[in-house]
C-alpha cells in the first residue's frame, strides 16, 4: 500500500468516526462544555477543519485556504488570521467561541478533507521524505512528519469528541469499531 493511500484511509476513518459522534446532536450539545476550560464538540470539529485546511493550503501549497475563500463568512466568522485554528485558546476564548451551524461546520470539515485527499493522491512515497513543510514552530518537517502529527491530533480530538458525546448521551454502541470493521466488510479481496 502506498503511504498516501494509508494516510488518506486514516483521514477517512477519522472523519467518519467524527460524523458518527456528531450525528443527531442538538445545537446545545454541540456547544456544551463540561467546564469553562474545556472545548466543546463544535469547537473541536471547527478545529479539525481549520487545522487540515491550514496545513494543506498554507503550509504545503502556499495557497489561500478554503477558510479565506468564503468558508469563514459562511460559518459566521472572520478570516482575519489565517493561522487561527483555535490552538492555544485561553478559557475566555473557548467560552466566547460561537459554534457555527452543524451542517455547515461538517461541510467545511469535509471540504478540507477532500482538498487534503486530492493533494495526497498526487504524492508518491518519495514525496513524503522531502522536508518541504514549514513548521509553524520553526524549521521544516517532512510531509511524513506532518501527516504523523495530523493523525495523532485527529486521534486525540476524535476521542475527545466521542467522550464529550458520551458525557451527554451515555455509552456508545459496544459493537462500533471506529469504522474499521465496516470499512473492511465493504472491500473485496484482491483475488475476487
Amino acid at each position: 500500500m502506498q503511504l498516501s493511500h494509508f494516510v488518506s484511509a486514516c483521514l477517512d476513518q477519522h472523519y467518519n468516526a467524527m460524523l458518527r459522534s456528531v450525528n443527531g446532536l442538538s445545537d446545545a450539545e454541540m456547544r456544551w462544555m463540561p467546564t469553562p476550560q474545556c472545548s466543546s464538540i463544535g469547537f473541536l470539529v471547527w478545529h479539525y477543519g481549520r487545522t487540515l485546511d491550514r496545513w494543506i493550503h498554507s503550509r504545503l501549497q502556499n495557497a489561500p485556504q478554503l477558510w479565506e475563500q468564503g468558508w469563514a463568512a459562511r460559518l459566521g466568522q472572520e478570516a482575519t488570521d489565517p493561522n487561527d485554528t483555535g490552538y492555544g485558546y485561553a478559557p475566555d476564548q473557548l467560552r466566547a467561541f460561537q459554534t457555527p451551524n452543524t451542517t455547515d461546520l461538517l461541510e467545511y470539515a469535509a471540504a478540507s478533507l477532500e482538498s487534503a485527499q486530492r493533494y495526497l493522491a498526487a504524492r508518491s512515497d518519495a514525496d513524503f521524505d522531502n522536508p518541504t513543510v514549514t513548521n509553524p514552530r520553526g524549521g521544516a518537517m517532512t510531509l511524513a512528519n506532518m501527516c504523523q502529527q495530523l493523525l495523532w491530533e485527529f486521534n486525540q480530538h476524535g476521542g475527545q469528541i466521542a467522550y464529550l458525546r458520551g458525557m451527554q448521551r451515555g455509552l456508545e454502541d459496544s459493537s462500533y469499531s471506529g469504522g474499521l470493521l465496516e470499512s473492511l466488510a465493504t472491500k473485496k479481496p484482491n483475488n475476487a
